[in-house]
């Protein structure tokens, strides 16, 4: 489950403490009423010790019981203070550590159009070319900006002759784990595309567990919640191929191998892939900020951004966000996949982790990914 520090209530205020100079006046003012009211309404002589009890002693002892209760008032009240702080320090120190949990990048697998010419999409998008040009889809008869692959037919014959290729590389990927660690597998596959467990999963060589009714970034988000304290690996498999498409848009298959913990043979570039932080009211302030605390990043960090889907590209609100909260990430620093890509559906999210991780091992230097789940 996503999470919101909003959830966490405010610490509560110390009680007000009794002020002692206030106290001693009005211990004073009832001595003086006792005083008065003992020589007003004495009938006996005033001499007697009678007399001085009602007139001081029994003042006093009324003045200090109630200070006495105002005391034990205050002490009863500062101690629930101190309880109540003490569980909402500890809660929000239990949900920012859990919400600064991450993944080692394990290996990855990525089909699109870019790659299967040898070109790598992070340069394209970076070099912002080449720019989407209009091409015919497989279901349509008029040309589209889109990006395709060059294979014909329906798309889960298309999906099926990657079948091989993809199977071998996730096989290769899966040999490099511990034997004793567990894998979860998630498929994130778009509408109209066959579920491929059938025919994929008994070429796969190793045993895996699957997370079933998930998509999206909410899988990283659940196996970090649930799998983190026991040594596991994260296999995400995601597909977006289009009998007939709309424009910019773009398919791709990838394949997102991930760890809960450093391999013995993780090499020293590798990269971490922090918690996503999943936003539905489209603040993007509140989103960025969470984003740089989960990453453990100073406002200052030297960041490049990642952007695929909806008007991300073209809002203001990802600028004015950047600009207090990430103010060395700039719009020229962020890449628009899109534009050399297309939106690649329910890919893009794990194609735009895959294109910052690569950069990220290249450049030393942290990437922010942002995506918009519908392209409008």
């Amino acid at each position: 489950m996503p999470v919101i520090l909003e959830r966490i209530p405010e610490k509560k205020a110390k009680p007000p403490r009794p002020v002692t100079s206030r106290w001693l006046i009005f211990g004073g003012v009832v001595l003086a009423v006792g005083l008065v009211l003992t020589f007003l309404f004495w009938q006996g002589e005033r001499s007697d010790p009678g007399f001085w009890l009602f007139a001081v002693v029994l003042p006093v002892l009324l003045w200090g019981a109630m200070f006495s209760a105002r005391r034990a008032g205050y002490k009863y009240l500062s101690a629930g203070q101190d309880a109540a702080n003490r569980t909402i320090n500890t809660r929000h120190a239990n949900d920012k550590g859990r919400g600064q949990r991450f993944a080692w990048f394990a290996g990855e697998y990525l089909v699109n159009a870019l790659e299967r010419n040898h070109v790598a999409t992070q340069a394209a998008a970076l070099a912002k070319k080449p720019v989407l040009q209009p091409v015919k889809p497989r279901g349509a008869e008029k040309p589209i900006r889109h990006s395709r692959l060059v294979e014909e037919g329906k798309a889960p014959d298309v999906l099926g002759a990657y079948q091989h290729e993809a199977v071998e590389r996730i096989n290769l990927l899966l040999n490099a784990l511990p034997e004793s660690m567990t894998c979860y597998l998630a498929l994130d596959l778009a509408e109209g595309l066959p579920d491929i467990s059938l025919s994929w999963l008994p070429k796969i060589t190793r045993p895996v567990i699957r997370i079933r009714e998930l998509s999206g970034l909410r899988i990283l988000d659940y196996w970090l919640d649930s799998h983190y304290l026991k040594p596991s690996a994260l296999l995400v498999i995601s597909a977006q191929l289009n009998d007939v498409p709309v424009d910019d848009t773009g398919e791709a298959i990838s394949v997102l191998l991930m760890t809960n913990c450093r391999l013995k043979d993780t090499p020293p570039e590798s990269a971490r892939i922090h918690r996503p932080q999943i936003n539905h009211t489209g603040d993007m302030s509140h989103a960025l900020r969470h984003a740089m605390l989960w990453a453990g990043l100073e406002k200052d960090a030297t960041l490049r951004g990642w952007i695929t889907g909806g008007t991300l590209a073209s809002s203001d609100s990802l600028n004015t966000a950047s600009e207090v909260y990430a103010p060395e990430l700039t719009a020229q620093r962020y890449v628009n996949i899109d534009t050399v890509a297309g939106f690649a559906g329910v890919t893009a999210p794990w194609q735009a982790l895959i294109l910052a991780t690569r950069q990220c091992i290249s450049d030393c230097e942290a990437q922010l990914v942002v995506t918009e789940s519908l392209p409008d």
